[in-house]
């Protein structure tokens, strides 16, 4: 509709550069404000977020009304994606401090209602443009959503202090139900409560209630790491086809498929979204009980798959096979979003949530940019220059190989992450020569005996800084780590 009042052709296909711009300023916002969310009220972030998207509406629809698409993407995509940024980041935050038992689910929950939008909007946006101006109908959504946000955000809070742990709470499971109740881990465990160590540059404090290790890590060593990094990876991989595909779905179903398409487009855009929403619901649930890096692994493998077969469906013009695949990859695309969040939090505790959410965002921006502008040049170079039409399958063909070669990166990257405390923190022994976390199982070749690990009472009690004697006053002596 935007193209058609613009430019009196719905072919122009300029007004999803709008789509890519959002897109872009949602990771870029949200790493830019993620340290400041997490020190301020998210009544206060959300209230901002939602002046700040109703603001970008009314730009938009000034521009529109002047008949200038740089209005548009600045309003809209850029002013509009900062709001989304601050919003979104703002309540998956909220949703981590109030809910660390249940993280995939509760976050898979409340993302999913990012994607539920398209549901809940589509046909709305069509009966709306039928009666009003497409300025009208951007003046009007803008109005409906500042009313929404500002509701919410009234019943937005903080969880009580200590609510959450100090840090990540390192995973004790080497132990069992008997050696926990035998009177020297016992002592062991009591005299280290409250004791702090510094050991491979990070610091181990023990929670003064519970006596349970916490590796306590700060933002910047969080962003450091290359775990995060490789998560980044993971994560942007992940994105790829989905953005490209939402942004594109209605197109490519028209120029394939043409009058004969057994469905209305926006019926199969809205399946779509709903596909999309149920993936971070169900990702974000599953998560919980098979674990993050399993359904992460799992969530891209089925994307390699469904690429894989779209390379073979798409020249056949069959309909339902091609649509089928592609909303399974949009459960997918889902479902990385659902499960990244809980996943920082577990990797570098919820008071680096924000800040890392925020950062790791950026893949979504890159996606949607670079993985936009990508797709858009390979179909513009083949049309223009290579006398292929737009109906033609082999332009949608050939987007799916360079797809399908970043996912296959973004699987091998998954496998050296190092989730857990137990697996970044693993101290070298006397005698080691090599070690290395892969699928998260340890890799280690040393000479000599075995040693124990970080994840022992003992080893902790034996830590420089928690060195104690019989009555918990510190020893003279230090382990050499």
């Amino acid at each position: 509709p935007i193209d058609r009042y613009l430019y009196n052709n719905a072919d122009a296909n300029r007004a999803q550069i709008t789509f890519y711009i959002a897109l872009g300023m949602l990771g870029a916002s949200g790493a830019a404000f993620g340290p400041w969310i997490e020190s301020h009220s998210p009544r206060m972030c959300a209230i901002l977020a939602a002046l700040v998207f109703f603001f970008g509406h009314c730009t938009a629809a000034l521009g529109l009304a002047c008949k200038e698409i740089s209005m548009l993407y600045f309003g809209y995509g850029f002013v509009g994606g900062v709001g989304l940024g601050i919003g979104y980041v703002t309540t998956i935050d909220a949703v981590i401090q109030w809910y660390p038992k249940s993280r995939g689910f509760a976050s898979g929950l409340a993302v999913s209602g990012f994607g539920s939008g398209a549901v809940a909007f589509s046909n709305l946006n069509s009966a709306l443009v039928r009666r009003f101006t497409v300025p009208q109908v951007f003046v009007i959504l803008g109005t409906v959503n500042l009313i929404i946000m500002l509701l919410c955000a009234m019943v937005m809070r903080p969880p009580p202090p200590s609510y959450n742990l100090p840090g990540v709470a390192i995973d004790m499971k080497d132990q069992s139900i008997s050696d926990m109740h035998n009177p020297h881990q016992r002592g062991v465990q009591n005299r280290i409560k409250g004791k702090s160590a510094a050991i491979g540059g990070q610091t181990i404090t023990v929670g003064s209630n519970s006596g349970d290790p916490v590796l306590v890590i700060t933002l910047s060593q969080a962003l450091a790491s290359r775990d995060f990094w490789l998560l980044w990876v993971a994560f942007f991989v992940n994105l790829v086809f989905g953005v490209v595909i939402i942004s594109n779905l209605a197109s490519m179903s028209t120029n394939m498929f043409g009058t004969s398409l057994p469905a209305p487009v926006s019926v199969i855009v809205t399946i779509e979204g709903a596909f999309n929403a149920g993936g971070r619901l169900l990702m974000g649930w599953a998560s919980d009980w098979a674990g993050r890096r399993r359904t992460f692994l799992f969530v891209i493998s089925l994307q390699i798959v469904i690429v894989s077969c779209l390379i073979f469906v798409i020249p056949q013009r069959t309909f339902w096979p091609f649509v089928v695949l592609v909303w399974l990859a949009t459960l997918c695309y889902g479902g990385g979003v659902g499960v990244i969040a809980a996943t920082l939090a577990d990797m570098f505790g919820a008071s680096n949530m924000s800040g890392c959410h925020g950062v790791i965002l950026t893949g979504w921006s890159v996606a949607a940019i670079g993985g936009g502008l990508t797709y858009t040049g390979v179909v513009s170079l083949l049309t223009k220059h290579r006398g292929y039409t737009l109906g033609d399958p082999f332009v949608y063909v050939l987007n799916q190989y360079w797809i399908l070669s970043l996912l296959i990166c973004g699987w091998i990257a998954l496998l050296f992450i190092r989730i857990t405390p137990r697996e970044r923190m693993f101290p070298r022994v006397h005698g080691e020569i090599f070690h290395h976390t892969f699928a998260g199982v340890m890799f280690r070749l040393a000479r000599g005996t075995r040693q124990n690990g970080l994840h022992d009472y003992a080893f902790l009690s034996a830590a420089p800084g928690l060195n104690m004697d019989c009555n918990g006053d510190a020893g003279d002596n230090e382990a050499d780590l």
